[in-house]
């Protein structure tokens, strides 16, 4: 049964026309194509180090988006979050709208760049975070890289403080061991904290680091995960984040 599963996986034709992420922190360059859908299950469950919020040290983020391809170069999604911290209850946390635009077909330039915009509304809260991401990837052969510059603010009435901006990155490499399989390495964080609770202090440098893996066994269908690991005292002790992507 394992061989005919072995089989399938890679014996499945390559396709050209979908949004396939093999890194779960790193957003690449491919946008949901023109006039199609896709929906996309995020789970991700951390182990914060240190201070746990409410005795918990796991916590758990579920995230459901819908992906929409506007036109060639230009998508959108809609994402409803979901939060639950140890054994509690799970809650909506927020909705957010996001929308990514690359600038050229992929190779046309030396590097191929794009800029995504993502807004939430926190949903017992007047907050606003905004999220600004530069796109910046490059294949070489087998061979995937890609990066991304992230800023984040917030804005509403129960924010409170001077107003910061948290700038993040996130940046990974993946080789394609088959053309159906990647595996590779990525690494994310930020210079400050941008989520809403925690215990990290405001201006420490958060960063961690591990492995990913992604198959895509047809062309309707993808998943790919990313285990990362605390380099820095103020990054969760390891995070593990799974995609699975659904062509409709």
């Amino acid at each position: 049964m394992r061989a005919l599963v072995v089989l399938v996986v890679l014996g499945a034709p390559t396709f050209a026309a979908a949004d396939v992420r093999s890194l779960t922190r790193t957003y690449e360059y491919s946008t949901q194509p023109e006039g199609t859908t896709s929906v996309q299950l995020w789970h991700t469950a951390r182990r914060v180090s240190g201070n746990a919020i409410d005795g918990f040290p796991d916590q758990f983020d579920y995230r459901v988006e819908v992906e929409h391809g506007l036109l060639e170069h230009w998508d959108v999604s809609v994402i409803t979050e979901l939060a639950q911290v140890g054994r509690g209850a799970l809650v909506l946390d927020r909705m957010t709208l996001t929308s990514r635009y690359r600038f050229a077909d992929r190779a046309e330039w030396p590097v191929d760049l794009a800029v995504g915009l993502e807004a939430s509304k926190i949903i017992d809260r007047s907050i606003y975070p905004l999220a600004l991401r530069v796109i910046a990837a490059r294949d070489f052969d087998r061979v995937m890289l890609a990066a991304n510059g992230i800023v984040n603010v917030r804005f509403g009435a129960d924010v409170t403080g001077d107003f910061e901006a948290v700038f993040g990155w996130a940046a990974g490499a993946t080789y394609a061991v088959h053309d159906r399989v990647r595996a590779g390495v990525e690494t994310y964080g930020e210079t400050g904290d941008s989520r809403l609770d925690g215990p990290r202090p405001q201006d420490a440098v958060s960063a961690s680091v591990g492995p990913v893996l992604s198959v895509a066994p047809t062309s309707k269908f993808w998943i790919s995960v990313t285990v990362g690991f605390g380099v820095t005292d103020a990054a969760d002790d390891a995070t593990v984040r799974g995609l699975l992507g659904i062509e409709l």
